[in-house]
């Protein structure tokens, strides 16, 4: 069976280190079984191939030390044979009766050895068995965690999903009750939602209008970290405004005091 070295990903073409789990996926135009390494799963999916539900199985071989076991079982069946086969033969001559025990003595001697070293393989194999699954459980661990992380950085290239997240986070916090404020005083505002850039934490804009003034406010996300963090843009956070040098276009709405996304805002859990 495949171990993690004898598996290459189809499209960097690197070998998978021990441990690392492949993807199975079928590539369309040949109809071909391929294997990806974790790392270029996003391309394949870009590239339209049917994933698999099975995961390609991590195998590590315990067959030498089955082996070994197997031959010392076998040593130890042919000096019981001799033993006996010696004994009979005492008991039918009784002649060189000294020289048949001291080779009975060694027969029996070598018996006890060999039994006592497959006693220690059996034992070592054992340890190597126990080792053997606790790797797998930190592999599995591993293979879980990375599975995690790559979910929620796909998440976080999901533009509408992080406008509902910030949208959730800005309704959660004190600053939604200074909006609440300003609509008592000046009505409902427009409000727009905006990802800006690319880095890590992904940075929200989410800015407030009535005609020519408004207030800004920033929320950096990190889903792996689960970081929320509400930044205030217009110094003071008393609720004061500052000009806009041109029209607020809306892609959001302020209802019953909280921001509503469409077509529905996500949970953070």
């Amino acid at each position: 069976m495949p171990t993690g070295n004898d598996i290459q990903c189809v499209i960097c073409r690197r070998n998978l280190l021990t441990g690392e789990q492949a993807v199975t996926y079928t590539e369309p135009r040949s109809s071909s079984t391929v294997h990806v390494c974790s790392l270029c799963v996003e391309r394949a999916e870009k590239n339209g191939w049917q994933r698999h539900d099975e995961p390609v199985p991590l195998v590590i071989p315990v067959e030498s030390a089955d082996r070994t076991v197997r031959t010392l079982k076998a040593q130890v069946n042919t000096l019981q044979t001799q033993l006996e086969t010696t004994v009979e033969r005492l008991e039918d001559t009784r002649g060189n009766s000294s020289d048949r025990e001291t080779e009975i003595e060694t027969l029996a001697a070598r018996l006890a050895d060999a039994e006592a070293e497959g006693a220690a393989v059996r034992a070592a194999l054992a340890e190597t068995e126990r080792r053997l699954e606790q790797l797998q459980h930190d592999v599995e661990e591993s293979q879980t965690a990375q599975a995690t992380i790559l979910r929620a950085r796909r998440r976080e290239s999901d533009e509408v999903y992080l406008a509902g997240i910030a949208a959730e986070v800005f309704n959660r916090s004190p600053q939604a009750a200074t909006i609440g404020l300003l609509v008592g005083l000046h009505g409902t505002p427009t409000v727009r939602i905006d990802v800006i850039g690319a880095a890590l934490p992904r940075p929200v804009l989410i800015a407030f209008a009535w005609g020519e003034r408004g207030r800004d406010y920033r929320v950096d996300i990190d889903l792996v970290a689960r970081r929320f963090d509400l930044v205030d843009l217009v110094p003071g956070g008393d609720g004061r405004m500052v000009e806009r040098l041109e029209p607020l276009q809306g892609n959001a709405e302020w209802v019953d005091g909280r921001i509503v996304t469409a077509p529905a805002e996500p949970t953070i859990l």
